[in-house]
């Protein structure tokens, strides 16, 4: 599955769709980096309090009450190259500071990277070679793995050289097309995000002169906080439903129906991380129309709105259990997106007890099975399980996280 993405990261490259480059070269990355993890012991990749990796790996996967592979929980990518860089003991070519703007393309804060080409280059190439030393660590053959590209993988620029290839077929028409309807729904929000900013300065100015200082702040505040929480949905819904629309017209949705074992088949998998590439490229152009609008406005106090949008919860609407709410980071954008499903709590019994417990440490347990997500802040919607995984979005989980 590594040499998959990793080629087809260089395919993207050399068709120019830098975007897609970066988010293939964050999932082939850390696919490579858990295989050489389980090379040693697969228990090195079973996140702390998952269950399911453990059992299977000690000979118990088929006992009652174990729950199937495809449920367990892995750590994430910094994880991985940090415990990565400990069993390669001097051998891993970048330090962990030097790996993060890659892990974070891999979370999809860097997939609009395309902003800045340099940018993008110098993520792809450190995917590259963190990806190269642990093909040579696990003896892979290179030109199995690399294919084609065996010779230039480390010259982007002998990549984007090299003739167009025929086996690129659809795909690459796939992502030029995610690409260009990314850029038309960029200056679409930045032209609803400056309306939407400009005529709340207008109408809260409208008889100004008549009111006080601190209630004519108020007015301001509620003002820009409601036009840019309003423009900010309408920018998602529309990005939203132009993704639909075009994976629709290329037949990647909608997903065909599974088999229980959905999420080890390659085809679907390969599907599902397809879909929800695209979606993640198409749902960044609403925040880099934001960071647009700035530019274009910069007497519009949208740091300061954003701020307090935030803070007051004005854009999550989840699902809540009494005081608690449901969240994970959006894929596309890293705001706190909501998640919906088969949600409840459980009492930590070791805090109930009296003892700590550094994984809990509120005493609450989040248990269930997420079964949709979606974002506020960008509008990423993803509605199945192959997608959750593909995003790496926790479902049929025992949750680990102090929200």
């Amino acid at each position: 599955m590594a040499s998959q993405f990793l080629r087809a990261t260089l395919d993207s490259w050399r068709a120019g769709n830098h975007a897609f480059a970066v988010l293939h070269a964050g999932v082939g990355c850390e696919h490579i980096l858990k295989a050489l993890l389980c090379r040693h012991d697969p228990l090195l990749i079973s996140e702390k309090g998952d269950q399911s990796l453990r059992f299977h790996s000690l000979g118990f996967g088929n006992a009652q009450g174990v729950k199937p592979l495809s449920e367990a929980k892995t750590i994430g990518i910094v994880e991985a190259f940090r415990t990565a860089t400990i069993v390669m003991n001097g051998r891993m070519p970048i330090d962990e500071r030097t790996f993060r703007p890659f892990a974070d393309s891999r979370n999809g804060v860097a997939h609009s990277a395309y902003l800045n080409d340099q940018g993008v280059r110098e993520v792809v190439e450190l995917g590259l070679a963190v990806v190269e030393a642990v093909r040579a660590e696990l003896r892979l053959d290179s030109t199995a793995f690399w294919g084609e590209y065996e010779t230039v993988f480390p010259d982007l620029s002998q990549v984007a050289a090299m003739p167009a290839s025929t086996a690129q077929a659809d795909r690459p028409a796939l992502e030029a097309a995610a690409e260009e309807l990314a850029l038309a729904q960029r200056a679409a929000a930045c032209s609803v995000l400056s309306t939407a900013m400009t005529t709340a300065v207008e109408a809260a100015s409208r008889e100004s002169a008549t009111r006080l200082g601190d209630h004519q702040g108020d007015v301001d505040r509620t003002a820009l906080n409601t036009a840019l929480a309003t423009g900010l949905r309408i920018a998602g819904a529309r990005a939203r439903q132009a993704a639909a629309t075009l994976l629709s017209e290329y037949g990647v949705l909608p997903s065909p129906a599974r088999p229980d074992t959905s999420l080890t088949e390659p085809g679907i998998a390969h599907r599902a991380h397809t879909a929800v590439t695209v979606k993640v490229v198409i749902a960044s152009s609403v925040i880099t129309g934001l960071l647009d609008t700035r530019l274009l406005h910069p007497e519009l106090p949208i740091i300061p709105s954003l701020i307090h949008l935030d803070i007051s919860g004005w854009l999550r609407s989840s699902q809540a259990d009494g005081d608690r709410a449901w969240w994970r980071d959006c894929p596309a954008c890293g705001y706190a997106g909501n998640v919906y499903g088969n949600l409840s709590t459980w009492e930590c019994p070791w805090v109930k007890s009296g003892d700590e417990c550094d994984t809990h440490p509120d005493g609450v347990i989040d248990i269930g099975t997420i079964a949709s997500f979606s974002c506020p802040f960008c509008g990423l919607l993803l509605n199945d399980d192959e997608e959750l995984a593909a995003a790496g979005i926790e479902s049929n989980e025992t949750g680990e996280h102090d929200w």
